[in-house]
């Protein structure tokens, strides 16, 4: 099984984004912990939780059939936007070049813990994956 690293979160964007080059977890937001930006670690520097939690995550490139797990249940993902290449960053965009898509993914009820994230490519190569620590 392989499990993507997120020790290099830099906001790379590929010229052709035909197939899912990677993904990882952009953001997560809470009651009780309020918005942390996720800079290249694999778990968040705050305790999260509350009475709503959300998990966004990027995708660089195209995938389909997305899942997210919060300690083994399955999160409903309640929205998607399409990312485009911005100065050589990542961010939502209404036009141009569709480079990837932001997920978020609602945790609520949840205080934290293993959050697993699987997409598969829509070229070649296998269900890209990551574990992260959401404390």
């Amino acid at each position: 099984m392989m499990f993507l690293s997120l020790l290099a979160v830099l906001p790379f964007v590929p010229v052709n984004a035909n197939s899912l080059s990677r993904a990882y977890v952009y953001r997560v937001d809470s009651a009780l912990a309020g918005s942390e930006i996720i800079t290249g670690r694999s778990s968040t520097t705050r305790d999260h939780g509350g009475a709503w939690m959300r998990i966004q995550t990027d995708d660089v490139g195209y995938g389909n059939n997305p899942q997210a797990r919060l300690l083994g249940n399955a999160l409903r993902e309640i929205k998607t936007e399409p990312l485009c290449n911005s100065h050589g960053s990542l961010a939502p965009c209404n036009r141009g070049t569709v480079v990837g898509y932001r997920r978020t993914w609602d945790a609520s009820g949840h205080q934290g813990g293993n959050f697993e994230y699987m997409v598969i490519p829509n070229g070649t190569g296998g269900p890209v994956r990551l574990n992260f620590q959401v404390r």
